[in-house]
C-alpha cells in the first residue's frame, strides 16, 4: 500500500521534529555566558533585549541578550563599577577615571562627559589587614526630568543638566560618597563615608535635614512607603521618616555586622529585602516597624542590593579563604519572596585575591532570563 506523497512528507517532518526536540529549560538552568575578562563589580541595567554593564577593564558594554551578541563597547581610563542609568536614548555612567559619561545608548557614541574630580583617588580594597575600609563600590547616577545626580570620592555630590552635562550645583560632605542617591517628593537623599545621611532640596542642593550615624555608609538610601531605609557600618539598619528625618525605627540586625547592602522594595511596599555582611543572611523586613519577617542564610558576604521580580528575590555573596577567619563562600541565590525558601543557586568560580570570587553587584532580570555579573570575568545568563 503506497502512502500519499504529502502524507509521507508530513510523517518525515514529524519524525525529524521529535528527534530534534529539546526539553524546555527549567528555572535556574544555565544558558550561556559573556566574557569581559575582568572582575565585574558593577550592576546590570536592562532595557528591552539590551543589557548595559561595566567592568574593571574600564569598558561599558551594550549586549544583546536575545542574540547573545555584543552590540557595542565604550572604553574609559579606569574601572567601571557604577550601574548604568538608561534614560530614553541615553545611557549614563561614572568611571574610576573621574568622569561622568553620557552616551547614545544605541550606538555608544559619546554625547558629553563631566568631571567628578576623583580620578586620582586610590581605593582601599577589601583585605585581611587594617585599614578596614573595604572600598569596593561606586556611586551610580540617577535622574529626574532635567538633572543627573551622582556622588564622588572627592567629597562632593553633583547635580548636572541632563542634556548638556553642565553643572547645576554641588554639595560638600565630610568624606567620599560611594553610595547611590535616590529622589522623593522634591528631595534627593545621599549618604557618605563619614556616616551622614542627608536630605537635600534637589533644585538648590540646600540641606533639608541630616542625621549622623557612627559608621561609614556604603549602603544606598532607598525610600519604601515614605520610610527612608539606610544601612550603616555602625551595625544598625535605620528607618527614617523621609520628609523630616525623624527616626521611625533603628535595629541591630542579627549577627551584629556591618549593613553594607541596600534595601529592595517588595511590590506591596509593606516589606523590603536586604542582605547583611558578616551575619551572612538575607532578610525580609516590615517597612513601617523594621521587624524581621524571615531570614535566609547566604553562603558569604551579601553586600549588594537584592533584585525582586515576580515572587523571586535574587542576591549574590562573596567569599574569602583566609585561615583563622570565619567561613564565607561564593554564591548566588534565587529565593521565594513569601517563604524565604531557596529556589535555586549556583557557586561562582574562584578567583585570585583576598575576595576569592562571588557576586557583589545586582543582577538584571527579564521575563525569561537572569543576568548575573560574576567576579570571575563573565556575565552568566540563567533561565528565570
Amino acid at each position: 500500500m503506497k502512502l500519499h506523497k504529502s502524507l509521507y512528507l508530513y510523517l518525515i517532518t514529524l519524525i525529524l521534529a521529535v528527534m530534534s526536540f529539546q526539553p524546555l529549560a527549567k528555572s535556574g538552568d544555565y544558558l550561556y555566558s559573556f566574557q569581559t575578562g575582568s572582575e565585574n563589580w558593577g550592576s546590570i541595567s536592562l532595557k528591552g533585549h539590551l543589557a548595559y554593564f561595566g567592568s574593571d577593564n574600564g569598558k561599558l558594554y551594550a549586549f544583546d541578550v536575545d542574540r547573545a551578541k555584543l552590540r557595542w563597547s565604550f572604553s574609559t581610563a579606569d574601572k567601571v563599577r557604577s550601574k548604568p542609568l538608561i534614560d530614553q536614548y541615553r545611557v549614563y555612567f561614572s568611571s574610576d577615571d573621574g568622569q561622568l559619561y553620557a552616551l547614545n545608548r544605541w550606538t555608544g557614541a559619546l554625547l558629553w562627559q563631566a568631571s567628578l574630580n576623583d580620578g586620582d583617588y586610590t581605593r582601599i580594597l577589601p583585605a585581611n589587614h587594617a585599614p578596614w575600609e573595604f572600598d569596593y563600590t561606586k556611586s551610580s547616577p540617577i535622574a529626574d526630568r532635567t538633572s543627573i545626580y551622582v556622588g564622588s570620592a572627592d567629597g562632593y555630590f553633583y547635580a548636572f543638566v541632563k542634556r548638556t552635562g553642565e553643572l547645576r550645583w554641588k554639595f560638600k560632605v565630610g568624606s567620599k560618597i560611594r553610595s547611590t542617591a535616590t529622589t522623593y517628593q522634591g528631595l534627593v537623599y545621599i549618604t557618605s563615608w563619614e556616616g551622614a545621611v542627608y536630605a537635600l532640596d534637589k533644585h538648590t542642593g540646600q540641606v533639608v535635614w541630616q542625621h549622623e550615624t557612627q559608621g561609614a555608609i556604603p549602603s544606598s538610601p532607598v525610600v519604601v512607603d515614605d520610610i527612608l531605609v539606610v544601612g550603616s557600618r555602625d551595625t544598625y539598619l535605620y528607618g527614617f521618616s523621609a520628609l523630616n528625618g525623624a527616626i521611625v525605627w533603628k535595629n541591630a540586625l542579627p549577627g551584629g555586622s556591618w549593613v553594607e547592602s541596600s534595601a529592595a522594595a517588595d511590590k506591596d511596599k509593606e516589606h523590603f529585602y536586604i542582605g547583611s555582611s558578616d551575619a551572612k543572611l538575607l532578610f525580609k523586613i516590615a517597612t513601617q516597624s523594621g521587624e524581621i519577617v524571615w531570614q535566609t542564610s547566604t553562603p558569604g558576604w551579601s553586600w549588594g542590593k537584592p533584585i525582586v521580580h515576580k515572587g523571586h528575590v535574587y542576591i549574590g555573596s562573596t567569599g574569602h579563604d583566609e585561615p583563622g577567619w570565619y567561613i564565607t563562600k561564593r554564591g548566588f541565590l534565587a529565593v521565594d519572596t513569601d517563604s524565604g525558601e531557596i529556589l535555586w543557586q549556583y557557586q561562582p568560580n574562584k578567583i585570585a585575591g583576598f575576595v576569592h570570587g562571588g557576586v557583589y553587584a545586582s543582577p538584571a532580570v527579564s521575563n525569561s532570563k537572569v543576568l548575573v555579573p560574576d567576579l570571575d570575568g563573565f556575565i552568566h545568563i540563567f533561565e528565570k
